[in-house]
């Protein structure tokens, strides 16, 4: 009995000293630093030495990892702002004359916007929209607000694009606060996800009829 005592004794400590002297291989290993796909900064797409504002009113840079929709170069010499709504994600991008005019941010008004698009996750699908805005030139409030050149194809979400343009406030940096800018163009994108069954559509196509 006292050897069996022994025994169990020595092979404890066998196995402490094993486990101490050899690395375990059930754990996994500690990670010293994340390798993340590298970002390329890009020119802005307003043009060199355009400061680029977000939903925040935060810098940030163009960079490769933006949506495609921010990256590209604008061609639009009066778009100031561009702004991509989904149900899950609400970002907006200033990308001319933020030494002008700045978007006040409005957490709440953009959380009422992607609520809003909610009800339209039918199927995936992409659209864009282009709007006008008309300031008025002495309250730098909105006076006019109109599609141009791109209307999005579901009418529902033309009227989701055109309210949400219409909420924002500006900033306006002149002496007396009067608007230095009184007319530029917003540019919309909007996803829609596949987030209903077939079923649940056609309940819904039967609650229009």
């Amino acid at each position: 009995m006292k050897f069996l005592h022994l025994f169990v004794l020595a092979f404890l400590c066998f196995l402490l000293i094993h486990c101490q002297s050899t690395p375990s291989t059930d754990t996994k290993p500690e990670v010293t630093g994340e390798i993340l796909p590298t970002k390329d900064v890009l020119p802005p797409p307003g043009g060199e030495g355009e400061i680029i504002l977000n939903e925040k009113g935060e810098e940030v840079q163009n960079h490769t990892g933006e949506l495609p929709f921010f990256q590209k170069k604008s061609d639009q010499p009066t778009e100031l702002f561009r702004v991509f709504i989904a149900s899950d994600s609400y970002a907006v991008r200033q990308i001319r004359h933020s030494d002008k005019i700045r978007r006040k941010p409005d957490p709440g008004g953009d959380e009422l916007s992607k609520e809003e698009m909610k009800k339209f996750d039918l199927l995936t699908f992409v659209d864009d929209g282009m709007i006008t805005i008309g300031l008025n030139s002495v309250t730098g409030k909105l006076e006019s607000i109109a599609f141009d050149r791109r209307v999005p194809r579901i009418n529902d979400i033309a009227k989701i694009i055109q309210n949400d343009a219409s909420r924002f406030n500006y900033e306006h940096s002149s002496k007396d606060g009067t608007p230095i800018i009184t007319k530029f163009l917003i540019s919309y994108q909007i996803r829609l996800y596949p987030g209903k069954t077939r079923d649940e559509i056609k309940q819904m196509l039967q609650k229009k009829k």
